[in-house]
């Protein structure tokens, strides 16, 4: 990471902390002099500047108040534009915001400047040049904060990197683990072996989509990411496993838009949401549990949305959601937000591009 501070290993000169505030604007103070005396010494070399202070006055404001704005700016944009998600639309946002700012301070001095602080002959050149180095200094000032954040952002994106692998590691054997969970297994073998009695037809489909479920897990391993499409219909053969075994207690409604099908989320995220509405809510043919998928393209999310019938007995420590978020938040720079009310429990997960 570049660090263009006076000791301050980890934020330097850019920091909000008060001494490299004092240390900022004291720097940008002395520039502000310095090119408003070489402006004053090309237009009147024989003018003496303590005469007239007042522009000097103006001048040390207003590039403070260019310097600041801009720092700002790269704040405000580092939290809501990061550069390792959108490199293009931060570089526009910021060059857009900082001529915006430049234009408002740059309006606001020359308004308060008196006319008759310099030769009226030369009050035009004045403000022209002063504005072009001010201009300048800006676009030096900005340069500095694109390369010290777009560097810093980029040392930040391969550590993030690395705790996504972890998190991705984590994540496929949580899964892995419940789905190699003896009581799963018990319960699927038990139910394989009473269909291979009573109905071998509906054994043979129970036996090929049981396979499917693992063979998936075992095929994604490597992807980061998978379209909406193919782990719906991975969610449509977990959730068969579960209806062969609890009959018409579990209703998976499908909701989801067909031209976002394509769109993607991190593997399992569906068989995780299900999975958790399946663990902690009761599932009988008189109370069913129905589990609706909803998708809003303006807003580019789905929803996992249950009826609430919590099991008493069931403890959880919340790994799966909080696993499901990490890796959102890794993975995208989004978070998945958790709605809850009395009588309904919603998951709403961003689809990506």
């Amino acid at each position: 990471m570049l660090y263009f501070g006076l000791g301050d290993k980890k934020e330097g000169i850019m920091s909000n902390k008060f001494r490299f505030t004092l240390i900022r604007l004291g720097i940008v103070s002395i520039l502000a002099l310095l090119t408003l005396q070489f402006v004053n010494f090309i237009l009147t070399p024989t003018q003496n500047p303590l005469n007239d202070s007042y522009p000097y006055i103006l001048a040390i404001i207003g590039f403070n108040l260019l310097s600041e704005g801009n720092i700002l700016i790269n704040r405000y944009l580092d939290r809501k534009t990061p550069w390792f998600f959108r490199i293009v639309p931060r570089v526009y946002k910021q060059v857009s915001l900082s001529l915006l700012w430049t234009a408002i301070v740059g309006f606001a001095m020359f308004t308060v400047l008196p006319r008759d602080t310099i030769h009226p002959n030369l009050h035009f050149r004045g403000i022209v040049l002063t504005y072009a180095f001010g201009a300048i200094f800006v676009l030096i000032f900005n340069s500095i904060l694109f390369l010290r954040s777009f560097f810093s952002n980029w040392r930040n994106s391969l550590i993030e990197n690395e705790k996504l692998k972890q998190e991705k590691l984590k994540s496929e054997y949580r899964v892995l683990q419940n789905q190699m969970n003896p009581h799963f297994l018990f319960n699927s073998l038990s139910v394989l072996i009473s269909e291979i009695r009573y109905n071998p037809d509906k054994a043979e489909e129970f036996a090929r989509k049981m396979a499917d479920v693992y063979r998936y897990v075992l095929q994604r391993r490597d992807d980061e990411t998978i379209t909406l499409e193919k782990e719906l219909k991975f969610t449509e053969k977990f959730i068969f496993l579960h209806k062969i075994r609890l009959g018409e207690a579990v209703f998976l409604e499908n909701q989801i838009e067909p031209e976002l099908l394509k769109s993607r989320i991190p593997p399992f995220t569906l068989q995780i949401l299900v999975e958790n509405a399946l663990k902690h809510n009761r599932a009988t043919e008189k109370e069913p549990l129905h589990i609706n998928l909803k998708t809003d393209a303006e807003k580019m999310m789905l929803e996992v949305r249950n009826n609430r019938q919590e099991k008493k007995t069931t403890y959880s420590a919340g790994t799966g959601l909080n696993n499901l978020s990490d890796r959102y938040r890794l993975l995208s720079g989004k978070t998945i937000k958790i709605i809850e009310t009395e009588i309904e429990f919603a998951v709403q997960i961003p689809l990506l591009d």
